[in-house]
């Protein structure tokens, strides 16, 4: 699963490195080995040929290494689950020397799933790696080479291009890397897979558990004290598909299933020194509770005081919060739910005047795309917004985990207090900032409308957007109102409790429509409506 997160990644985890049972048998090795190399040595000969894309010298080498024995065994069982993460025909990024060597060890002397292919993080830059990894993409031939890429890029380049080969990342990547598609990443065990749209990766990784991983390993203790250490660490990062298998199990009363799932990650936890924070997460979760990667933090943490027990998001619903929330729908199966409220992919170049659609990525895009993580939600349904702000009353609500009041309601607002939340406190307020204009004494525009003229003298500006963009912005952009919130005028209009009203304006809009006052019609989902979710204190 998904923000840490879920589906994705609630690492609290760990770094680097694992026991192997009896039952790997010895390969026929070919005619020379050299049982005088160190570990290191056999890494860097493998490197090498990796990245020359010599597969008769990577099976060569492997075969020497396993021979030699000189490997840590709880490695290969590790990395063995790792492999069975993911699906037929597979690529995989890793990190580093703990997910990368055993895993062509596995490969190339054992014959374990040679369908993967497995490429460490930096090999990406290599041009045989490159050619390599177009291939098994399958590439258009217009679709330009791969060049000098990293973790970051393959992840933009995969949301933007139709790709054939199934893309997972080592749970050991760094998560900085794959931040830029974290609302599409999914837990499937050891392994992270990118997908564009959800799926039921609990499903995907109770299989594996049940079926394809070999898990009695980490009930024994075959290692050397010096190998236990590190075997410890590397376990760790099993804990965030435990904790979402325990979600499972519990939610459909399977109690001996749970148990047993918490106890294994309990062991592991306290080998790895983390006992306390990982129960801390398991307890978290009563049983029959709503699955949710939704954390109280992340919904607290957002909320601006507007009123005695009135709060408001500082900004507008994000593209990455409503897809956490589609993800919860996934985990909890609840098809139905996620039928009505997943969202209609939309052109936005269609939107443009023709004269002006056929601009570059570089200058429509430059403030970042509108279907971006930190971009707001648009083109749903009022429906859909009660829904997502019920569901995550329920989360709040139910969570046994430390928050700041024991029952509140997330809902959208009344039209008068969205007003009195958008003046900030500013009496008879016009705008957001107090004012009756929507551009500074420099001529810069305030807000995010649909203006003609743009404001050259501000090449510079602290949210890098100061003239409006052709489409909705980072919801953070701009300054925020006396009481911090961001937005309030343009960029999306906001749905409010009255049916048929939106409030704000939007990028979409002239600005005057965007005064705290003015009142626009709206029929249905709509590329310019979103909303802001206030949170009322029922109980402290």
């Amino acid at each position: 699963m998904k923000n840490n997160t879920c589906h994705r990644l609630l690492c609290i985890v760990a770094i680097c490195l694992p026991s192997l049972l009896p039952g790997f048998p010895l390969p026929v090795l070919h005619a020379q080995t050299n049982t005088n190399s160190s570990t290191a040595d056999f890494e860097t000969r493998l490197d090498a040929a990796a990245r020359a894309g010599d597969a008769a010298l990577c099976a060569s080498i492997c075969e020497a290494w396993y021979a030699s024995g000189q490997f840590i065994p709880g490695m290969l069982n590790w990395n063995y689950n790792a492999l069975m993460s993911v699906e037929q025909g597979a690529i995989i990024i890793t990190q580093n020397e703990n997910d990368t060597y055993p895993t062509l060890l596995l490969q190339n002397a054992l014959h374990v799933r040679k369908d993967v292919l497995i490429l460490h993080h930096t090999w990406l830059k290599d041009p045989q790696v490159q050619q390599l990894l177009n291939d098994r993409l399958h590439l258009k031939p217009e679709v330009a080479v791969l060049d000098k890429t990293d973790v970051p890029q393959l992840l933009k380049f995969a949301q933007n291009e139709p790709v054939a080969a199934p893309l997972y990342f080592s749970v050991l990547v760094d998560q900085k890397n794959l931040a830029p598609a974290q609302h599409n990443l999914y837990i499937t065990g050891l392994a992270i897979k990118y997908s564009p749209k959800p799926f039921d990766n609990v499903a995907v990784l109770r299989d594996n558990y049940e079926n394809n991983f070999r898990v009695d390993y980490l009930k024994l203790n075959l290692e050397s004290t010096q190998n236990q250490a590190v075997m410890a660490r590397l376990n760790l990062n099993y804990i965030p598909a435990f904790l979402l298998l325990y979600r499972y199990y519990a939610s459909v009363n399977n109690t001996n299933a749970a148990e047993n799932i918490q106890k294994m990650a309990f062991d592991l936890a306290r080998a790895g020194d983390r006992l306390a924070a990982t129960q801390a997460l398991f307890n978290q979760i009563p049983a029959g509770a709503l699955v949710s990667e939704i954390t109280v933090k992340t919904l607290e943490k957002p909320m601006k005081k507007v009123g005695t027990q009135l709060y408001a998001s500082e900004t507008e619903l994000t593209n990455a919060q409503y897809a956490a929330f589609l993800r919860d729908l996934v985990s909890n199966k609840d098809f139905d739910q996620l039928m009505e409220c997943k969202t209609a992919k939309i052109d936005w170049r269609a939107l443009l005047p023709e004269n002006l659609r056929n601009l570059p990525d570089e200058v429509l895009f430059k403030h970042g795309h509108p279907d971006d993580p930190e971009a707001p939600v648009v083109n749903i349904s009022r429906a859909s917004a009660e829904r997502y702000c019920a569901w995550i009353t329920d989360v709040y609500n139910q969570s046994t985990a430390k928050k700041k009041f024991k029952k509140v309601v997330f809902r959208l607002p009344t039209e008068n207090e969205w007003k009195i939340a958008g003046a900030g406190g500013i009496k008879e307020a016009g705008f957001p900032w107090g004012g009756y204009y929507v551009r500074n004494s420099k001529g810069c525009y305030l807000g995010n409308y649909l203006v003609n003229e743009t404001c050259d003298t501000c090449a510079v500006h602290t949210n890098n957007c100061n003239d409006g963009g052709f489409f909705p912005v980072p919801v953070s952009t701009y300054y925020p109102n006396n009481f911090g919130l961001y937005n309030v005028s343009g960029n999306v209009a906001e749905m409010v409790q009255e049916p048929g009203i939106v409030k704000g304006g939007s990028w979409n809009h002239l600005p005057y429509k965007g005064s705290l006052t003015y009142n626009t019609k709206y029929a249905g989902p709509d590329p310019a409506v979103g909303l802001r979710v206030f949170m009322e204190v029922i109980e402290e």
